[in-house]
């Protein structure tokens, strides 16, 4: 018994528990022994078939027809004859200015002053000539004060109602190409990491995020440009079509001031004449009154006063029919000429509307090409998804027979490996069949001793590594 550290403790209890290996087993366990090392010296068997499956020529014809697919030329047209409508429609726009109006001014008429002669004179008595008022019109014309109003402000809403309704087709269609050549950069990235070994890493994550960082800032700048230049062209229409209204209020106020001051000379000259007419009745009462007056004259004085009276008369009356032939006579002239402005004005309406129509005929046609550009890009994109599933369907029928491939490829493989470690499951089998046998009773024997040091511990552990050493080179 060694000598340890164990110190002057009490004796510890030992199991030790021998079994034996009973003698008709033993060149079993030995042939499986030997067996077993004789499998593993045997050297690694590759396997010499192909276990991937490569692409089938379905395959790579469906992916030489897809890196070959461009945008359909329907697109191109479609894009084409959009922008050229719309810039037609622009300046169409922009050349149409509303009519300016024109009209002729009622000329007042040349009057005569008529005059009666002098009667002729007559000598009387003394007499109190009759006191007459002075006869007044009460002619005032109530003026308007025509203005004009003020001029529109442009809003959002204006903008909205003058930007074009097409500028976002037009965006969206530089953003699908903005899009497009991203998705085409991040195959082109896919494939070359592909190619590389570093599909999923870290690397293509940050290259895939920078990229879509930078294909959203694009978008924001298609979108902001688009609008911008909308909306510049929508703030220079309003400031075309607010100049062109200015300017037809003004020509609408200055024929109402025209037509106003008309009046206003037409309301004198009849206030003029009915006070003329005034002033000869009250001439005319007065004339009464001294022949009244008159009466208890002499009968010469009388029979002059009644030839005065009498040439008189003959004046007044010959000076009222002069006056009402130049009255008649320049009211028709007057009606003439506001009957030959209203024609006028009536003749410049009717070419503007005239001119107007066209201008909308025009723009309606634009609008018809814009409709079609637009059925053309529909048929462009119809086009493109039809070649897009009929790729599709052949990449299915070629990914079905490299699966078929890849299963044969499998099969085989499998095959091989169980051709291969077929022995090493007979041995397995050998081995299992083995570990069913009963072995001795044996015995079981208990002692009590001190427990072993830590050297002889040691030791046991060396002894023991030693006869496995030998048991394997045996």
């Amino acid at each position: 018994m060694g000598k340890g550290g164990g110190g002057g403790g009490p004796p510890a209890q030992q199991t030790v528990t021998q079994t034996n290996l009973p003698e008709y087993a033993k060149p079993y366990f030995e042939n499986i022994m030997q067996r077993a090392q004789a499998e593993s010296y045997r050297p690694y068997q590759a396997y010499g078939g192909q276990r991937i499956a490569g692409f089938t020529p379905a395959q790579q014809a469906t992916q030489a027809e897809t890196a070959g697919l461009r945008s359909p030329q329907q697109l191109s047209d479609a894009s084409n004859i959009a922008a050229q409508s719309a810039l037609q429609a622009s300046q169409a726009g922009q050349q149409f200015a509303p009519g300016q109006f024109s009209t002729i001014m009622a000329q007042g008429p040349q009057l005569m002053q008529y005059q009666m002669g002098p009667a002729m004179g007559v000598s009387s008595q003394q007499v109190n000539a009759p006191t007459m008022a002075a006869s007044q019109t009460g002619f005032s014309p109530q003026l308007e004060r025509f203005q004009m109003t003020a001029p529109e402000r442009f809003s959002s809403t204006a903008a909205q109602q003058y930007m074009s309704p097409y500028v976002q087709n037009v965006v969206d269609v530089q953003k699908r190409e903005a899009i497009r050549d991203a998705q085409k950069a991040q195959l082109a990235q896919n494939l070359g990491a592909a190619r590389q070994g570093t599909y999923g890493g870290a690397r293509q994550l940050l290259a895939t995020t920078e990229r879509e960082r930078a294909l959203g800032t694009q978008l924001g700048d298609i979108q902001a440009r688009g609008l911008q230049a909308a909306y510049e062209q929508a703030g220079t229409q309003f400031e075309r079509d607010r100049a062109a209204q200015m300017a037809a209020q003004q020509a609408n106020l200055q024929a109402a001031l025209g037509v106003q001051q008309l009046g206003t000379q037409t309301g004198l000259q009849t206030a003029l004449a009915n006070l003329d007419k005034s002033q000869q009745a009250a001439v005319q009462n007065q004339a009464a009154q001294l022949q009244t007056q008159g009466l208890t004259s002499e009968q010469a004085l009388r029979a002059a006063l009644a030839n005065q009276q009498a040439g008189l008369t003959v004046g007044q009356q010959n000076l009222q029919a002069l006056l009402g032939t130049q009255q008649l006579g320049a009211q028709q002239n007057l009606q003439a000429q506001l009957a030959n402005q209203q024609q006028m004005l009536e003749a410049q309406r009717m070419a503007e509307q005239s001119r107007q129509f066209r201008g909308t005929l025009g723009l309606q046609g634009l609008q018809q090409s814009i409709a079609g550009a637009q059925a053309l890009g529909q048929l462009g994109t119809a086009q493109q998804q039809a070649n897009l599933q009929r790729i599709q369907a052949q990449a299915a029928a070629g990914a079905e027979q490299r699966a078929y491939q890849q299963q044969l490829a499998d099969q085989a493989y499998a095959d091989f490996m169980r051709q291969r470690d077929y022995p090493m499951e007979q041995l397995g089998y050998y081995s299992n069949l083995l570990r069913g046998i009963p072995v001795g009773l044996g015995s079981t024997q208990t002692t009590y001793a001190q427990p072993p040091s830590l050297a002889s511990q040691a030791a046991g552990l060396g002894l023991a590594g030693l006869g496995l050493y030998n048991l394997g080179r045996g």
